[in-house]
């Protein structure tokens, strides 16, 4: 089980009492007037960001709203980012001088201009795959360059700390303003150097030639000077580091204060390697694995390492598999027997957990509150060759038109447990997006409640390591209960190999840092409810 540290405060949240809605039962409560207090509890990370925090270059400070507040509806929330409010605003283009200095680029650097394109993007606020899947460059490379390019964007983005610590000594007067973007130039080569191995001369040549390209003439010699530098002192700069340094000031002070120091620098340290690739079938696990040369987890993922395109595989194109994480597979399972049961799934796109409920014979509702999310999970079961009742809908304001036997909620949360697959998310969250995402799962799992069926079940997962989007929030919804709902303790037998996650409460809280011994997996929070009445 593992070993949460008691805060020296509490952490649940702070809110009105409030009554829990129920489909056809009962009606909409009003909001109390300072029920936008309901999720204001500021958790122990929030103190202010390290210092190093401050000088990254051109950070997105929005909050998770992106409109400097809080939403009490889910309908601003883009689920699949893991991230509140709408499309993060452009920066103004005369604040970009790479956009104004077309010039022409050499193959040679054709794969580094789109590594840095990716990484400007980032830092805007994009998340990594919506920006390589955008990227009109990208495809029109080799398969070999095209994994070059994720390697190096990855490498990077898992190791800014580490690497901008390496850099800071290096570079007496930091670009900043209009020139901050060639902070990313500088980044790229010491990611080369350091941790690609990539030979001196070519990745000298090739970062001062970028920053021409990029618009940052006049940097040349600045980025000619520190990567030589590099080549002669960077190595013992960068082992003065640590796997901990990568994390903003606020998450390691979390992961610290909740799971301890041991625990905190194994998941840093897992997160900075390159994830496998794990994948959910239809049927025939075993032979799956033999056709796809991988190794069986807990009778159901299928794991192998893939540093491609996933879609390339046997078997994708026939819509025999999807790629899910490990942890990740499990809330779906947790619903227990569900032939011809009517399930809704809220949140659904892109589809993994709605095409797991499908496999498992019941009757489908997948909800999302995004049409391009909810299109792209048509695309996923068309490609699976299963069905659901696909809905258009605000979670918050969706009514099933009889109750249900059972609903899963995979809520909307900062994905801090998923840093590893997703890098981007190390420098796109802040402390107070937290209390943001508080509302949200608030709003939709006291709603999706209301849902079910006498003695229906309803299974909440956050792929969060943050306590307050996890326990904190089912020990407030079940403060406000009323005696009406209950845990339905998950029990060994069910959880498989994640057994020991199993807490005293009978909550699920998975840690990266518990599965080293089979390669790490995201870190999740899952409970399951039973309605009473």
């Amino acid at each position: 089980m593992p070993d949460r540290k008691t805060p020296s405060t509490p952490t649940r949240l702070d809110k009105p009492l409030l009554r829990l809605e129920t489909s056809g039962r009962a009606s909409k409560p009003q909001p109390s007037d300072n029920s936008e207090n309901r999720a204001s509890k500021v958790p122990p990370s929030s103190q202010p960001a390290s210092k190093n925090d401050a000088n990254r270059p051109r950070r997105n400070t929005a909050d998770a709203t992106g409109k400097g507040k809080a939403k009490s509806s889910e309908k601003s929330f883009d689920k699949s980012s893991g991230k509140a409010g709408q499309e993060p605003s452009k920066k103004p283009a005369a604040k970009k001088p790479d956009a104004a200095a077309k010039k022409p680029t050499p193959p040679s650097l054709a794969s580094r201009r789109i590594v840095y394109d990716l990484l400007v993007a980032v830092d805007e606020g994009v998340q990594l795959d919506k920006a390589l899947s955008s990227n009109p460059d990208l495809p029109k490379l080799e398969d070999r360059d095209r994994r070059f390019v994720r390697l190096l964007a990855t490498t990077s983005l898992r190791h800014r700390g580490q690497l901008e610590k390496v850099l800071a000594p290096l570079v007496s007067r930091k670009p900043f303003g209009a020139q901050a973007n060639a902070n990313f130039v500088l980044l790229m080569g010491a990611a080369q150097i350091l941790l690609l191995k990539t030979g001196a001369h070519a990745a000298v040549d090739s970062t001062v030639e970028l920053m021409r390209q990029t618009g940052f003439d006049r940097l040349c010699g600045l980025a000619n000077a520190v990567m030589r530098r590099l080549t002669r002192e960077g190595e013992a700069l960068f082992d003065a580091t640590s796997h901990m340094d990568n994390l903003p000031g606020w998450l390691q002070q979390s992961w610290r204060h909740y799971w301890g120091v041991e625990k905190a620098t194994a998941i840093a340290g897992l997160a900075m390697l390159p994830p496998p690739l794990d994948i959910s079938v239809k049927a025939d696990a075993q032979g799956w694995a033999a056709k796809l040369e991988a190794r069986v987890i807990d009778h159901h993922t299928l794991r192998r390492e893939f540093d491609g395109d996933p879609s390339l595989l046997v078997g994708f194109e026939d819509g025999a598999w999807w790629v899910q994480d490990a942890a990740a597979a499990l809330p779906a399972r947790l619903l227990g027997e569900i032939t011809d049961k009517d399930v809704i799934d809220l949140c659904a796109a892109p589809g993994g957990k709605t095409a797991q409920l499908i496999a498992a014979g019941a009757k489908v509702t997948a909800i999302d509150n995004s049409r391009k999310r909810l299109d792209r999970l048509r695309r996923n079961l068309k490609r699976l060759k299963l069905s659901a009742n696909l809905v258009l809908a605000d979670g918050t304001a969706y009514r099933p038109e009889a109750p249900v036997d059972a609903v899963l909620v995979d809520a909307p949360c900062s994905a801090t447990g998923t840093v590893r697959r997703r890098p981007d998310i190390l420098n796109q969250r802040e402390a107070h997006d937290i209390v943001a995402l508080q509302q949200i799962q608030w709003d939709l799992s006291t709603t999706a409640l209301g849902w079910l069926r006498a003695g229906g079940r309803l299974v909440y997962a956050t792929c969060s390591l943050q306590p307050e989007e996890g326990e904190d929030i089912i020990d407030a919804v079940m403060d406000a209960a009323e005696g009406r709902f209950a845990i339905d303790p998950i029990k060994p037998d069910e959880a498989g190999i994640f057994a020991r996650s199993i807490t005293d409460q009978g909550y699920v809280r998975i840690l990266p840092s518990d599965y080293e011994d089979i390669g790490g997996v995201d870190g999740f929070f899952i409970v399951r409810l039973i309605s009473l009445e």
